[in-house]
């Protein structure tokens, strides 16, 4: 009875165990079958030349380049606005007229700063003129005489320096009647016949003295003056005779006129000061024209750069007052939005109103840390709005951050683009931007999936035109989601085999890198870079 107690329990006990080995038998294949199977048929891919491009996209909304909030600078109240929300406008162009609550004081310390403005001016005008008179010139053609200074010697102003004698030309002098003096003008021409030479010359009126001297019988002489140029061997005393003609006749001297004494022209300091250098000398000839002296300007310089100084400072200060009153446009430009209302009472922080150059747009993105280094400067950016959907935009990378923004650990960089033309697009208006990271054209690409990676080499298999399949190395360019660039190791027409997943693709994404390669094979899957989260490779978002 024992025994057969025995052999019922041995029984049951096999059965058991046959039954869990065919319940856990079921349960992979169910669970096999819905994970369904990792691998489809073995696929072919013939090398071809294509294109290959990397791009990184994100969205934000448009706004302008340059957009500035305009506040009002004293403590009053609002007088008149003259624009409305939309308006565009002009640099400096008028926007708002505010009443001061000290508005009397403001008009008074305006004419106080307008008075110092004006008697500054002065000041500077007579500077200016000094300082073109710190260097002495020759007035005249002649030889120096009575030169009497020297370097560091102090002189006053109107000191006479010097005189020049003018040994090129003699003067002669010869009386007119009343009538005909009155007829004769400087300037005009003479005749002169020197009677104890008995050569004729011509000369020039130089002056006029129109003091009647007595010339007997009742008759009164005028003076004149007549500029001759000396050829040598005339002196002082030598008589002439002399006719003046114009247009109106010629006229006679009452009598004989006579070579005056030489000329002598006096050279004046117009200014005071201490004497820098001398550079003429006693008997020495000289030029009209040529630098005698020079006084020191120093202090002239000086004052001159002070007085220059305190008037810019007069006037800013008349201009922060005289603009306190009137808002003014920073620059041309469109008024977004108006934030005050006439006699609405302001402060030195009242926002008065908004003004942007709708011109110039820009959009800011985030890009992901692992893409940042594929950005550049000047990278053309494909721009699309929902608003537009037909519409094609484009812009330029304008700027870069140094600085990311870190939030649920993942740092994203700030990238900015300028738009090329905003078209119909507005301010705030949420668009996409895409950036052309990178990009071949005309190159040989393979799926991402033929390429595996075998002791530290990558590796295709490719089967011959016997059918035969060899492993052949290969190096690789740009790689996106579906396929990398061979630089390399095959050429246009090879048949490259490779398992296909039968997911979407044999790829994931894993720390910024495409693990590419054929499961089961040696070596396993390999990283092939290709960017971050949000980087786009022939149109599909990662």
């Amino acid at each position: 009875m024992k025994s057969k107690k025995v052999k019922s329990a041995v029984i049951v006990a096999a059965i058991l165990i046959v039954a869990a080995v065919v319940i856990n038998t079921v349960a992979k294949k169910a669970s096999a079958a819905d994970a369904g199977p990792a691998l489809s048929a073995e696929a072919e891919h013939t090398v071809s030349m294509d294109n290959i491009s990397i791009s990184v996209s994100d969205s934000g909304s448009i706004t302008p380049t340059d957009k500035r909030i305009i506040k009002s600078e004293i403590n009053g109240t609002v007088d008149g606005i003259y624009v409305t929300e939309g308006d565009q406008v002009e640099k400096d162009q008028v926007l708002i007229a505010l009443k001061s609550d000290t508005a009397n004081d403001s008009r008074t310390e305006i004419r106080d700063i307008e008075l110092n403005i004006e008697k500054a001016q002065k000041d500077l005008n007579n500077l200016y003129e000094n300082n073109g008179n710190l260097n002495i010139y020759a007035p005249s053609s002649g030889v120096i005489s009575g030169l009497n200074i020297k370097a560091g010697d102090q002189i006053s102003s109107n000191y006479t320096i010097a005189n020049i004698k003018d040994t090129d030309n003699s003067y002669l002098e010869v009386y007119f009647t009343k009538n005909e003096f009155d007829k004769i003008s400087v300037g005009d021409t003479a005749s002169i016949f020197m009677t104890k030479y008995f050569s004729t010359q011509t000369g020039t009126v130089t002056e006029k003295d129109s003091t009647p001297v007595q010339k007997g019988g009742g008759i009164f002489g005028y003076l004149v003056t007549v500029k001759m140029k000396n050829p040598g061997g005339y002196s002082v005393g030598d008589l002439a005779q002399i006719s003046v003609t114009n247009s109106q006749g010629t006229y006679n001297g009452m009598e004989n006129g006579k070579i005056a004494d030489i000329k002598e022209e006096k050279t004046v300091s117009k200014i005071s000061g201490k004497v820098k250098s001398v550079s003429a000398e006693n008997g020495k000839y000289i030029n009209a024209g040529d630098l005698i002296a020079t006084l020191e300007g120093e202090d002239i310089s000086l004052q001159i750069a002070e007085k220059q100084n305190a008037i810019q400072k007069y006037q800013s200060q008349m201009k922060d007052l005289a603009e306190r009153d009137t808002v003014y446009s920073p620059m041309k430009g469109t008024v977004l939005k108006i934030d005050v209302s006439e006699e609405e009472v302001v402060d030195r922080t009242t926002a008065l109103m908004t003004v942007a150059d709708l011109e110039s747009m820009e959009v800011k993105i985030s890009v992901d840390e692992l893409d940042i280094n594929k950005i550049k400067l000047g990278q053309q950016a494909s721009i699309t709005s929902d608003v537009y959907p037909d519409e094609k935009f484009t812009g330029k990378v304008s700027k870069i951050s140094m600085e990311g923004n870190s939030q649920n650990g993942v740092t994203t960089y700030d990238v900015t683009i300028k738009l090329d033309d905003r078209k119909s697009l507005m301010s705030g208006m949420n668009v996409n931007v895409e950036i052309l990271a990178e990009s071949r054209e005309n190159v040989l690409t393979v799926p991402v999936g033929a390429v595996r990676r075998m002791q530290g080499e990558y590796m295709v298999s490719v089967k011959d035109s016997s059918g035969s399949v060899k492993n052949v190395k290969v190096e690789l360019g740009l790689a996106t989601k579906d396929k990398v660039e061979i630089t390399s190791g095959l050429s246009e027409g090879d048949i490259v085999l490779y398992s296909r997943m039968k997911s979407e693709s044999s790829q994931f994404q894993q720390n910024g890198n495409v693990r590419i390669g054929m499961p089961g094979m040696s070596g396993g899957a390999v990283g092939v870079p290709a960017g971050g989260g949000n980087t786009r490779s022939g149109g599909g978002r990662q």
